[in-house]
């Protein structure tokens, strides 16, 4: 993966986050890129890290697959 965008894009097609924590990542994306900062920043990849963690704890469900 060569940016950190396309990792969260991923992340939000493959799981259900709360809505807060979409809002608090398309907030903090929408100020770093209109402040200059690229997909490929090291700031993006900590927001993918983020959604992770909520992951990781049980704070986010896989979509169900329709077949």
């Amino acid at each position: 993966m060569k940016d950190g965008m396309e990792r969260i894009n991923r992340l939000f097609d493959e799981y259900d986050f709360p809505l807060n924590a979409i809002q608090i990542v398309r907030e903090r994306l929408g100020d770093w890129f209109i402040s200059g900062g690229k997909p490929t920043d090291g700031y993006v990849w900590q927001q993918a890290r983020y959604l992770e963690n909520l992951i990781r704890y049980g704070l986010a469900e896989r979509k169900a697959v329709i077949e």
